[in-house]
């Protein structure tokens, strides 16, 4: 089969998905958890600033950021960085805002007498948020959670408008180098098909096992 002098490629390709989408992820985690905090009981000047960056990276097009920070952000700041640099920044972001989201709702689904109980043991607000707030809400957002490792995972592909070497972006210069786009882009929509049913199965598993029966999110938070 002719796919099989390209696989390296191919192999390449996907490690670099893996990696955009890993990254993406785990730095918007970490903007996610802040933001979410900081609109939950942060004061008000903070909650419009979180308001601003979360409608920004959720109401534009993921292609329409990359462009804005790979070509325009340069040119403004002098900083100069590549496609992979330019590519993270820009996942983390966008994550970050969608995450926000998800952890907003989970930290308010935690039962407002559980807070009342800590503070009655004398817990600070810093313990009770790292004792019992955030434990729960972890747990709690594992499906949102899930459904944002899905959608980064597939909107990675859009990074090949910035040239970086993801899966798509190697399968289009196959396609364009051997002219057989069918059986390239079957593979390459394969390839994604068995990643993120194989990831569904594992975080559905680590839902049920960690789930707290009662306790879920009704309904994203803005």
């Amino acid at each position: 089969m002719f796919l099989l002098d390209y696989s390296y490629l191919i192999v390449q390709g996907f490690e670099m998905t893996l990696v955009m989408t890993f990254l993406g992820l785990g730095g918007g985690l970490v903007l996610g958890v802040l933001s979410a905090l900081g609109d939950v009981y942060g004061g008000r000047a903070l909650r419009a600033l979180i308001g601003a960056y979360v409608e920004f990276f959720r109401g534009s097009p993921l292609i329409v950021q990359l462009l804005l920070f790979y070509f325009s952000v340069p040119t403004v700041t002098g900083v100069r960085w590549d496609a992979f640099t330019a590519g993270t920044v820009t996942l983390m972001l966008n994550s970050g805002a969608y995450q926000k989201g998800y952890f907003k709702g989970a930290i308010e689904a935690v039962f407002k007498d559980q807070l009342l109980a800590a503070k009655s043991l004398g817990m600070t607000f810093w313990q009770t948020l790292r004792h019992v707030v955030l434990p729960q809400a972890f747990r709690v957002v594992i499906p949102s959670w899930t459904n944002e490792y899905v959608s980064l995972g597939l909107s990675t592909s859009a990074l090949i408008v910035i040239g970086l070497r993801e899966l798509t972006t190697v399968s289009k210069s196959i396609a364009a180098q051997t002219f057989k786009p069918l059986q390239v882009y079957l593979l390459t929509g394969l390839i994604y098909l068995i990643w993120i049913s194989a990831s569904l199965k594992a975080l559905d598993h680590v839902y049920s096992r960690v789930r707290i029966p009662g306790l879920e999110v009704s309904a994203e938070a803005s």
